[in-house]
């Protein structure tokens, strides 16, 4: 049981050297399967908190979103294009990671969970997955990305209404009003000029 626990693991290891597919098609992207993950469940503890629900429910989504590419280090990440072409057999990959340890089954139900869309920590989750990559869209159009910006805006158009919550999309259309630096800008940017003036006036 030991070895197959650190065999998950190694596997957790191997996304974070697994580029996200849709780096070839965007080409200054900066994040890998993992980064994506990580970023996910913080999404996903946010709007599962302004969704109403409680901090032990808000962690199972959490944990769904830190789950839920996991497959992907045995199937590997299939672009838009290539979902076309291809099918990755990820329901046989979860029963092959999570076999053979006694929690291994906890992590197969939670992954059918998410999968089914049907609890509030389930649609949460994967609200927060979409959130991601107009994250990853949206900062790469403020750094002058072109075909980043023409993603932002076609799935601003075609997939944030369909969001299943309504916290989800009240990010969306806050991201959307603002832009990736506002956040230590707003909170730094006024106090550094009163510090550049006491400066000026001598003062320490």
């Amino acid at each position: 049981m030991i070895k197959k626990i650190l065999y998950l693991i190694q596997q957790s290891g191997v996304l974070m050297q697994m580029p996200r597919s849709h780096n070839k098609h965007l080409g200054t992207t900066f994040d890998n399967v993992a980064s994506h993950s990580h970023h996910v469940s913080i999404i996903a503890y946010c709007l599962s908190r302004m969704e109403g629900l409680s901090h032990e429910k808000a962690m199972k989504s959490t944990t769904m979103a830190a789950f839920h590419d996991l497959a992907e280090a045995r199937t590997g990440d299939l672009d838009f294009v290539a979902k076309h072409y291809g099918h990755n057999d990820e329901e046989q990959a979860v029963k092959d990671q999570f076999s053979g340890f006694d929690f291994g089954q906890d992590l197969t139900d939670l992954i059918d969970e998410y999968d089914e869309r049907k609890s509030l920590e389930a649609k949460c989750a994967k609200d927060a997955d979409s959130l991601e990559q107009l994250y990853q869209e949206w900062v790469l159009m403020w750094q002058g990305n072109k075909l980043a910006q023409k993603w932002f805006e076609s799935n601003f158009k075609d997939r944030v209404p369909g969001l299943r919550t309504e916290s989800a999309k009240k990010i969306a259309h806050e991201m959307k009003d603002s832009n990736p630096q506002e956040w230590w800008w707003s909170q730094f940017v006024k106090d550094d000029m009163a510090i550049d003036r006491e400066k000026k006036l001598g003062k320490r």
